[in-house]
């Protein structure tokens, strides 16, 4: 199946403009925005260990991504576009952290691995639900 590339999506009733990721481009994105938390841009190699894939299968994704406007053309930094990105996807997976450790009580760890999975592959609508749920919740309305 090939993979599609990020794009606008159409308007709809709940619908928030917002580029279109595929699971893998998120995946890199979390990875690099992770990564460049230590302060100087990651290798490849650290990216490529952090998805736990091939270096040339990390360099395609990271020339796509640049492609998108994602990540900087001289390094291995985000761009505005894809700190942007990365954000959204931090956010859903903070949400998605709290639901599985609090809600479903898995441990540390097993929460992690799941909010990991679940903040690349949820569709836009319930992401913005589940944030939303996050947010009520931490501030007391939920």
């Amino acid at each position: 199946m090939p993979a599609r590339s990020a794009r606008a999506k159409p308007a709809g009733p709940d619908h928030v403009p917002c580029m279109e990721l595929t699971e893998g481009e998120a995946r890199y994105l979390l990875a690099l925005r992770d990564l460049n938390r230590t302060g100087a841009p990651p290798s490849q190699a650290a990216v490529a260990r952090k998805v736990g894939v091939s270096h040339p299968t990390a360099l395609e994704m990271i020339r796509r991504l640049r492609a998108l406007d994602l990540v900087a053309g001289d390094a291995l930094t985000l761009t505005a576009n894809g700190t942007s990105a990365a954000l959204v996807l931090t956010s859903r997976r903070h949400a998605a952290r709290v639901l599985a450790h609090e809600v479903l009580g898995l441990d540390d760890e097993q929460a992690d691995a799941e909010a990991d999975a679940l903040a690349t592959s949820l569709s836009p609508v319930l992401a913005r639900r589940l944030v939303a749920w996050r947010t009520r919740r931490d501030s007391g309305e939920a």
